[in-house]
Order: structure tokens, then C-alpha cells, then sequence
């Protein structure tokens, strides 16, 4: 986005950067903060300077979001459900970019809360929470639904999307955000975000989803589903209640709300979503309690008191799962949640996860309010293990709840179960994190296996989780500074940031060179005095990775020296384009490689003189081509491809012919180059 761009310039506004910040820390959705707990308290310690250097990286256009840790859980289909954990900085930008959506979309949104529209409603900008309470938005979807029927509107249908977070296309949603009055670069900007964020692991792009999991999502899913409140017209015979993407029809006659489907399907189909036809089920309502999946009906009276009486629920949940058969889940999962552990509901908790194993996160949580996990409950959980079913993410819920209550003979086997299954790079994050927690709090992992794990693990947020949780004790105090003076220098902010809390926190020397230290590390381990001079992001080098993957370190500062700045744009501008228009890279890289020029050439005198603009007159010579062979053959190709572009002259100078539209197969010869020249400079400069 351009610096000039009025809403580039309130996302980076500082106040709503820390409003951002602040919306994360106070976001009520445990799941997600479960996975980001750790890393805000990393993060907290130098907040200020972290949010201020973010700040700066989006001002200069040198902020590229990172990829997220993709986590599956099993939906009650048997198919699995995305769980996208980004790094905080992008979480943050994230939030900041969609606090600008949410006060846009507020004024054309408010007339329908708690009304038509139920959930993900804006708190504003003075609430401490983002959303408004859930709670209460889903109670009043319930009374509107109960307040429908006991006006006669008797005959009921549910309208709801397939995976619509993963169907959202890009161009839609930018539709929808310019026509709240953000403008174009800014819907970019964010739907060129998404395009990372929602990228499988084998880094297929598409063009389509937002991440499920970060509170931003929710909203920004509001810009589109507002297209159903806005268009379906008034209709005095249909109550129309949504709650996200579920929406709930109610009519006094069959025929009305078969108007009502038709007129969703269509628009559905104008945004590009798809309505679950098997959920489309047109019914009439004779008990609407039935009707309702509601978690804020009435308190259950086997839990009513604060201290629950364990036998009364007990025979509630066996009430509940009768012929272990469960038909009200959310009831069955609020009386689970205050049980008290037993032998007799524990088997058959582990009967019902045969049928239902959507429920392993309640299972799991049962199962930890355990001080010691009975002998043959324990031996079921080890079996569990290691079956490894295809769902990693409820192996590695029962792994968290075994952790520390196994019982002794159980978790000898354990041992070596983990042991023989670790393998971190082909295991599921979650799965890996917590088979290596098992095995670190049992001392069952080498140092040198122990700092693979911190260092070398494909996914970063496993890296980070496990560089939390290493027994600094177990390895002795100049191990553990050995590894976490490694990750200190991880090319991840999230592994290097966690590498450098734990050094604070353990009170031990940082020996890494400076100039190897992550930026983000740098700044926790100055707020903490470990440090006292840290280095900030070198927008070309990050521009370059990007652009044309890993190369040699270059100082780029010190070699464009008072042109940096410029270089910098520029360079940024060719990342742009490689994506889009190669014919324009060309022409962009050609006045790169003039800058380029003009710093090698002060650099190196006896390459003679340069004169800026002149890039056609040193591409063939002898002194650049004996001492940079790389660079001359870069500038010589890009240059040479600029005489045949359509966007420089209107014929070919050595053919006659009309200039042209570059092949996008140029972009990897280019490239390739480009990394040959930036490796030989780096060479040099040593």
C-alpha cells in the first residue's frame, strides 16, 4: 500500500496498534489463547518497542506477514476443521486492520444487533473486549426464536453455509470492503494477507479463505454475511435470525419460507457461498426448547450449586447419554465440565469417545482434574496414543492430560511408545509439541535431540512451544544457554522471542553475536538490560528473501549508505510486481539495478566512474565483468530484456520491431541472477 494512503496511515496509528494489542490479550475464546498464551507473555516484555518496530515495517512497506501453523481438529463428520495460529506481530496487524472494518461496517450494522443479527457484534472502540458478550448475543437469538413461535410463526428451516471462512473469496470480500468506504490499496493489502495466512503447509496460495481461529476473523466474515441482511428484502411473514453463518427462517406457512430459501440460495450464489442442503430442513415447530441449541437455557440443577453434587451428576450425564447415545451435546459437555473424576464415568467417558470423538477436548479436560489416572485408565490412554488415530489433535489432548498424572507402571510404557513415535518434523504441530513435552518432562530426550526440536522443527510455533518447555535444569545451565542462544537467532520472531523470554527468565548470558540476533529477540533481551544496542529490520534484505528466497547476508545499509532509503522503495516496488505484471518488474528492476550501480561504484573506485542513469553504458564492461561477473550478468539481462518492454520505447532499437509484453518465463531467470549477484557481493564485501 502506498505511504501516502489515508487508511495505511490510521491501521498504523499507534493508539489503534495497542488497541489492537489490547483486543488480543482480552480475547475470551480460551482455545486460541491456549496457543498463544506463552508468546504474549514473551511479547509483553517489550511490547512498546515490538509494537513501535512493527509500526515502522508497515509505515515502510517492509512487513510481510509470516505463515500460519495450521492445526486440524475433527468435526463431529469425521472431517477436520482449520486452525490457523499466526504470530503475534501478525495477529496484531490483523486486528489493527480489521478495527478499521469494524468501525466502517458499524454504522450499516448496529440497527440489526441482538434484532435480526446475533453474533460477532462490535463492542466499539472504548469496550476492554472486541465482540460484545457471546453470551448474551446468543440468549437473545434464543428469546427472538421463542418470541417468533409464540407469535405463530410455527414452521421453521435452517439456512447454513458449507466451510464458509474457507470459501470467502478474496475479490468478493474486497468488493464488500471498498463498498464501506476503504479503498482499494487497503482491501489489497489485507486479502494479501489472507492469501498467506490461509496457504496450505505445502504453500498452495489461494485466492479464497479467511483463517479460522483469530479474533479478527469473525468481523471480518460480518463484511460479507451482511450481504444476506442487507438484500433479502422485508417479508412481514418471515422472522430472519442469523448467527454468523447459521441462519434460522421462521413463517406461518410453508410456502413463504420456501420464498425465503430461494431468494438466500440466490444470493449466496452472488457471493460465492454454498448452503448445506442436507441442514435445509423445512419442519414445523411444536416445542421450540427443542428447537434451540442453546447454552444459556436454564442452569442445570445437578450443578445449580457452586460445589456439585458428584452423584447427581453423574446420573445426569448418564440421563444425558442414554444408551450412549447423546442428543443434546452442548447440554451433555456444560454438565461434564463439573464432574468430579471417577472410575465409573471415566469407562464410560472412554466408551462414549469411541462414538463421539468430536468431544476428546471435554474428554481431555475431565481427565485432567485427575491427581493420579487410575492404573487401567491409564493403560487405555497409552493404547490410545499409540494407535494414533487420524485425528493428531486428540492424541495430543490426552498426552497434555497424562502429563504429570500417568500412572508410574502407564507411563513407563509411555515412554517408550513417544519415544519410538518422535519423529517432529513428519508429526502434526500439536501432536509434536506435545509428544515432546511428555518426553522433555520425562527426561527422556538427549540435549542434542532436545535442541533439534527447538531449532530445527519444520513448524515455527512448535519450535517456540517446545523452546518454552525444555528442563533447564535436567541439561545443566551451559546446555540450555547453548540451545536457547541458538533460537535466539531462529529466523522466526515467535521461536527467537520465546528463545530470548526464557533466557531472561532463567537469568542466563546471552553469547550469540549481536549482528545474528533476531530483531524481535534483540528488543525483549534489551527491555530486559541483557543487551544494550539492537538491530532493526533491514527492509531490502527482507524484501529480497521474499522476492527471490534465502541469499548471503549483505549490509545493505552500509552499502547504499545515504541512498538506502531509495534503494529500499524501489526494491519494494519489485516485489510488487513479480507477482503481477513481470513486464513492469523488468522496468522496475532496471532502476534497481541503477542504485545498485551507483552504490558499487562508490564502493569499488577502481571499477572507474558511474553516472546515475547510465545503466546502458557500463552493461558490457570489461573492469565490471573480470571483477563482478555476477552483477554484470544482471544488469545485462534485466537491461537488455528493458529495450524489447512495450513500457520503455515503441520499437526494438536493434530490429525495428514493436516492442513487447515480457514472458512471465523470464521472472526465475531473473531471479536466479539477482541471487547470483546479491551472493558475490556478499563475497566481497567480506
Amino acid at each position: 500500500m502506498p505511504t501516502n494512503s489515508g487508511h495505511l496511515n490510521e491501521l498504523i496509528d499507534e493508539k489503534n496498534l495497542f488497541r489492537a494489542w489490547r483486543w488480543l490479550r482480552s480475547n475470551p475464546d480460551a482455545c486460541y489463547k491456549s496457543y498463544c498464551r506463552d508468546l504474549y507473555s514473551a511479547y509483553a516484555v517489550a511490547d512498546e518497542a515490538l509494537i513501535k518496530d512493527l509500526r515502522d515495517r508497515l509505515r515502510r512497506g517492509i512487513y510481510t506477514p509470516g505463515h500460519a501453523c495450521k492445526l486440524y481438529f475433527p468435526k463431529a463428520s469425521g472431517i477436520l476443521r482449520p486452525y490457523s495460529v499466526l504470530c503475534v506481530d501478525d495477529q496484531i496487524a490483523y486486528q489493527a486492520a480489521v478495527n478499521l472494518v469494524a468501525e466502517r461496517l458499524l454504522p450499516r450494522a448496529r440497527s440489526r444487533y441482538n434484532r435480526e443479527v446475533f453474533g460477532h457484534l462490535y463492542a466499539g472502540k472504548t469496550s476492554a473486549w472486541f465482540y460484545r458478550k457471546w453470551s448474551d448475543g446468543y440468549r437473545a437469538f434464543n428469546n427472538a426464536a421463542r418470541e417468533a413461535f409464540s407469535e405463530g410463526f410455527r414452521v421453521a428451516a435452517s439456512f447454513d453455509l458449507t466451510a464458509c471462512y474457507d470459501s470467502i473469496d478474496h475479490g468478493v470480500l474486497s468488493h464488500f470492503l471498498e463498498g464501506i468506504g476503504l479503498d482499494k490499496p487497503f482491501a489489497e493489502m489485507i486479502t494479501g494477507w489472507l492469501s498467506v495466512w490461509t496457504a496450505t503447509d505445502r504453500r498452495i496460495y489461494h485466492n479464497h479463505g479467511i483463517p479460522q481461529g483469530p479474533l479478527s476473523s469473525g468481523l471480518l466474515s460480518e463484511v460479507v454475511l451482511q450481504y444476506f441482511d442487507s438484500n433479502r428484502g422485508l417479508d412481514s411473514r418471515i422472522r430472519y435470525l442469523r448467527y454468523v453463518d447459521d441462519i434460522r427462517l421462521f413463517a406461518e406457512k410453508e410456502a413463504d419460507l420456501r420464498r425465503m430459501l430461494v431468494k438466500l440460495d440466490l444470493l449466496s450464489k452472488d457471493i460465492g457461498l454454498f448452503p448445506q442442503s442436507s441442514k435445509i430442513d423445512i419442519h414445523a415447530v411444536k416445542d421450540i426448547e427443542k428447537e434451540l441449541k442453546s447454552v444459556s437455557r436454564p442452569a442445570e440443577t445437578s450443578v445449580r450449586r457452586r460445589q456439585a453434587n458428584p452423584k447427581r451428576v453423574y446420573q445426569r450425564l448418564v440421563e444425558l447419554s442414554k444408551n450412549y447415545k447423546i442428543d443434546e451435546p452442548t447440554r451433555f459437555k456444560y454438565v461434564l465440565a463439573h464432574a468430579r473424576p471417577s472410575y465409573r464415568l471415566t469407562e464410560r467417558l472412554f466408551r462414549l469417545h469411541d462414538e463421539y470423538p468430536e468431544f476428546y477436548t471435554n474428554f481431555a479436560q475431565y481427565l485432567s482434574r485427575y491427581k493420579r489416572i487410575p492404573y487401567k485408565a491409564s493403560v487405555r490412554l497409552v493404547r490410545m496414543i499409540q494407535k494414533q488415530t487420524p485425528y493428531p489433535a486428540i492424541s495430543a489432548a490426552f498426552l497434555n492430560a497424562m502429563v504429570g498424572r500417568l500412572h508410574p507402571d502407564a507411563a513407563r510404557r509411555a515412554d517408550r511408545d513417544i519415544k519410538n513415535a518422535w519423529k517432529p518434523n513428519s508429526m502434526q504441530p500439536e501432536f509434536a509439541v506435545a509428544a515432546g513435552r511428555w518426553l522433555l518432562s520425562r527426561r527422556k530426550l538427549t540435549f542434542r535431540q532436545a535442541k533439534y526440536a527447538c531449532t530445527k522443527t519444520k513448524c515455527w510455533w512448535a519450535r517456540a512451544r517446545l523452546a518454552m518447555v525444555v528442563d533447564g535444569e535436567w541439561y545443566g545451565d551451559p546446555s540450555y544457554e547453548n540451545l536457547l542462544n541458538a533460537a535466539i537467532c531462529d529466523g522466526s520472531s515467535e521461536v527467537a522471542m520465546a528463545a530470548a523470554y526464557m533466557l531472561v527468565s532463567s537469568n542466563l548470558r546471552v553469547t550469540a553475536r549481536s549482528k545474528d540476533l533476531h530483531p524481535t529477540a534483540a528488543k525483549v533481551l534489551k527491555a530486559s538490560g541483557m543487551v544494550k544496542r539492537t538491530r532493526g529490520w533491514c527492509g531490502v534484505s527482507a524484501t529480497l528473501d521474499r522476492m527471490i528466497g534465502p541469499c548471503s547476508e549483505v549490509s545493505w545499509k552500509k552499502f547504499f549508505g545515504p541512498d538506502y532509503g531509495k534503494a529500499e522503495r524501489q526494491v519494494i516496488r519489485c516485489r510488487a510486481l513479480a507477482g503481477t505484471n513481470i513486464t513492469a518488474w523488468v522496468n522496475a528492476m532496471d532502476v534497481f539495478n541503477d542504485w545498485f550501480l551507483i552504490a558499487l561504484y562508490r564502493l569499488d573506485p577502481r571499477l572507474g566512474k558511474y553516472n546515475p542513469g547510465g545503466v546502458g553504458s557500463v552493461m558490457e564492461s570489461k573492469k565490471l565483468t573480470k571483477k563482478y561477473p555476477a552483477v554484470q550478468a544482471l544488469v545485462y539481462a534485466i537491461h537488455q530484456r528493458r529495450y524489447e518492454s512495450f513500457l520503455s520505447h515503441a520499437k526494438i532499437r536493434s530490429t525495428g520491431k514493436p516492442t513487447r509484453a515480457i514472458k512471465y518465463s523470464f521472472l526465475a531467470k531473473g531471479k536466479r541472477l539477482l541471487r547470483d549477484a546479491v551472493n558475490e557481493l556478499a563475497g566481497k564485501m567480506k
